[in-house]
């Protein structure tokens, strides 16, 4: 018996050896501080607009960027006044304020109190006559004072004058009640525009090219979860765009249920009592919820999605990780278990708050045993940074079963802007705890461990720096020494081995990207510099070479024995297209692309994303395993606790990076642009918006006047003036900013003049002119070389400056 105690002693005592020793091993790091994520806590607020809730507007808990805020527009009331709603943790607000800025946020026009009236979750904000004719927009800016905190709320304000936003609305709502309850006798195939635009061969995405079955969603017979929530995000005196975001579940030809997130746009036109649908865009995105139905034998089911889908392997497949809807998995196929790593949605609560999808969630690194390195990008719906933007960088310990965070980079800028700028370029590895951020042409290198920052290389632009498709490798091109040939710094982030390569004698050199970790860059002579066809400058590349991670040359392709250079190249999978030019003398025209497959073939992989068809759900999308899979209904892992020890939080030097332009469709930030141009083309491409970063108007699709005139008076050359120069003497008196078009049509450019500021055109190349005014068939336009006012028809117009290569300066302010 004693023998027994003894023996139940020792073990009782390894016991709690293993306790601690367990402990101290799940808590290292983490300063023995474990907390659960928690629920939402900040107020919601929306706005009422002709008796409809609009606008849901999620809080900020730090001064964000006035010009960096811009999403939703909200009419004002024909007395000025504003009816606000705080939707949730209206017992929180003790105090409510306003603020009203400039589009740049420059000038504060006002600022006031406001006071809850009857339950306390309608407000009425009174903000008068504070938008004259001289100012349609503004923004505002709404605190809320709660128990805790102090959180500020953004919206874009206007004049209700001359718009129709309500009428605009109401027949938003009804085509969306129409086509989700299947109605056919609704008759809305006439606003449609059928054609091979549209691919109706699937539900993911169903827009006015469409056909009717799909508008109406065909087979699915959605069922609502909850109502639809109404974004408007442009409103003037000819369109109104709108977004609806929703949930529905639709059940699939087993009988399965399942859930999907909408995304309903709408551009649409109101004349005299009459609709006209100028744009529409219907996106359906499945919900991953990891039960017996998103499997099968071979692989994992994410049905109707985008095939964009994030996803990671390793191990020949023995661990895959995939974002789908913003939430990050994990699938053991040895253990049969699938575990939700990441998501900020509350899937038992539904807390709107917390299915905000303004952020996006991305790989970095997985290992063989299951870890993972990942980033957060955005608005953070909860948590410790809830109300915050910026980037968090978290590691994923499968043994222990928590995420640790290990640094937040936070920002000013709305989500899209932010993962635009921040999202360039992050990459963390866990084992040196080195993170590399390339923020506003600046690539840093902080040492996490001892929370020093360096600044590698700053002032880079997209074209002189390149990164691999999973960010583990970079190319920067180095500030050349005095008498020292220009270089590129190429770095292997995951092993921090890094090599430069150096230009030839008098050349400069041009990195492009990596091919199976295979280092691409051009080389260029300054001396090949000359013109396109359409008259701008370009400096091709008159060799290709590809390096290894040895810095040895695995190939190089030259053509200039033919006369003929590379522009740019494409790098997709293991293919590399050539950008090609043919020269003669100081001139180039375009040449035949030339395909080359880079010789190391990329590794096959175990897991596949492909393609798969049912009648009913039509084009799908699944993650195809090689082997197959054995159990279809894994175990699913929950981490509900998140380490919390001393996250760093990083504060990045503030860089100008020079005036951006912003395209802005189907109700979001489409992309950035360095160049005016090129923002116009991609706007033109979706029937959007191009905004300058200082909230300056710079384009719109269809919204401008069909017969206009700045009255400019006529002027002529002075002395040795060029015409170019005289023409921008002559806009000095406007107090506007130059922009380069180049590249857009007549057609599209003369937006900018109904702005209230003439152009300038290039009618040969080197021969400027003012065009001051258009009607529906003439141009106007002053030219300096002989002082007089000339009209001629926009076909003429358009034929002199397609010759001279589209060049446009506009002017916008």
């Amino acid at each position: 018996m004693k023998r027994r105690i003894i023996k139940a002693g020792v073990l009782f005592v390894i016991f709690i050896a293993a306790l601690v020793v367990s402990s101290l091993v799940i808590n290292r790091g983490t300063a023995d501080e474990i907390v659960d994520m928690g629920s939402p806590t900040l107020p919601r607020i929306s706005f009422t607009t002709g008796g409809v809730k609009v606008n849901p507007l999620f809080g900020y808990t730090q001064d964000m960027d006035i010009t960096a805020m811009r999403d939703t527009i909200t009419p004002l009331e024909a007395d000025g006044s504003l009816l606000m709603n705080i939707e949730e943790g209206t017992d929180q607000v003790s105090s409510i304020r306003y603020e009203v800025y400039s589009l740049d946020g420059e000038e504060k026009y006002k600022e006031g109190d406001a006071e809850m009236t009857g339950d306390g979750s309608a407000v009425a904000l009174a903000l008068g006559n504070i938008l004259s004719d001289d100012v349609q927009e503004a923004v505002l800016k709404v605190i809320l004072t709660t128990e805790d905190e102090t959180v500020s709320y953004y919206t874009r304000i206007e004049r209700p004058d001359d718009i129709a936003t309500s009428e605009c609305l109401s027949f938003a709502q009804d085509f969306h009640t129409k086509a989700i309850s299947g109605d056919t006798s609704a008759d809305l195939g006439t606003y449609l525009e059928p054609g091979e635009e549209s691919d109706n061969t699937t539900y993911q995405t169903v827009n006015i090219h469409s056909d009717i079955t799909h508008i109406l969603w065909g087979d699915l017979a959605p069922e609502l979860v909850d109502e639809a929530e109404w974004s408007i995000k442009e409103s003037n005196s000819v369109y109104t765009s709108l977004l609806a975001r929703y949930q529905v579940s639709c059940q699939d030809e087993n009988g399965e249920t399942d859930l999907y997130n909408i995304k309903e746009f709408f551009r649409v036109r109101y004349v005299e009592g009459t609709i006209y649908l100028l744009d529409y865009n219907r996106n359906m995105e499945k919900v991953f919820q990891g039960t017996g139905s998103d499997f099968d034998e071979d692989g994992i089911l994410f049905g109707i999605s985008s095939d964009d889908i994030q996803y990671e392997t390793e191990g020949d497949g023995a661990v895959t990780a995939f974002v789908k809807e913003r939430e990050l998995w994990l699938y053991d196929r040895d253990t049969d278990e699938l575990t939700l790593v990441f998501s900020f949605a509350d899937q038992e609560g539904r807390d709107e708050r917390s299915k905000n999808d303004q952020h996006a969630v991305r790989v970095l690194d997985l290992d063989e045993d299951g870890n993972i390195v990942f980033a957060v990008y955005g608005y953070m719906n909860r948590g410790f940074h809830e109300g915050e933007v910026g980037v968090g960088i978290y590691y994923f310990n499968k043994d222990s079963n928590l995420v640790e965070e290990q640094a937040f980079i936070p920002s000013t800028k709305s989500f899209a802007i932010a993962e635009a700028e921040l999202g360039r370029m992050v990459y963390y590895n866990h084992g040196s705890s080195m993170l590399y951020v390339l923020a506003d042409g600046t690539l840093y290198q902080i040492d996490l461990e001892h929370d020093e920052q360096t600044v590698l290389a700053e002032g880079l632009t997209e074209e002189q720096y390149a990164v691999s498709d999973d960010g583990s490798c970079m190319a920067y091109l180095t500030a050349a020494a005095e008498d020292a040939p220009e270089q590129i710094t190429v770095m292997d982030l995951s092993s921090g081995e890094q090599y430069a390569v150096e230009a030839p004698e008098g050349m400069t050199v041009r990195p492009l990207g990596f091919v199976n970790g295979d280092f691409v860059y051009g080389k260029v002579n300054p001396d090949d510099t000359g013109t396109s066809a359409a008259g701008e400058e370009i400096t091709p590349m008159y060799e290709i070479e590809i390096r290894n991670s040895k810095n040895e040359v695995e190939a190089s392709y030259n053509f200039t024995e033919q006369n003929i250079y590379t522009t740019d190249i494409l790098i997709e999978n293991n293919l590399l297209t050539f950008e090609r030019v043919v020269r003669d003398g100081s001139s180039y025209s375009a040449a035949a692309q030339e395909y080359v497959t880079n010789n190391q073939e990329r590794a096959e992989t175990a897991v596949t994303l492909e393609t798969y068809s049912t009648d009913t759900m039509q084009t799908q999308m699944m993650l195809v395993f090689e082997d197959g899979i054995e159990n279809t209904e894994p175990t699913i892992l929950k981490p509900e606790q998140i380490a919390s020890g001393e996250p760093i939080t990083i504060t990045l030097g503030d860089t100008d990076s020079g005036r951006k332009f912003y395209v802005y469709g189907m109700g979001e930030l489409v992309d950035i642009y360095d160049r005016a141009g090129s923002a116009v083309q991609r706007a033109a491409q979706v029937s959007g918006v191009v905004i300058s970063s200082d909230q300056a108007y710079v384009w719109e699709s269809g919204n401008r006047d069909l017969v206009y005139s700045a009255e400019a008076s006529a002027f002529s050359k002075e002395g040795d003036e060029t015409s170019l120069a005289a023409c921008e003497r002559y806009m000095e008196q406007y107090d506007a900013v130059q922009v380069d078009l180049t590249g857009c049509t007549l057609d599209q450019v003369l937006y900018v003049i109904n702005r209230g500021c003439p152009m300038i055109a290039f009618i040969s190349s080197d021969h400027a002119v003012l065009l001051t005014g258009y009607t529906m068939t003439d141009i106007t336009y002053i030219d300096p070389d002989t002082g007089g006012e000339y009209t001629v028809g926009q076909g003429e117009m358009s034929v002199m400056t397609e010759a001279a290569g589209n060049m446009f300066l506009g002017y916008i302010r």
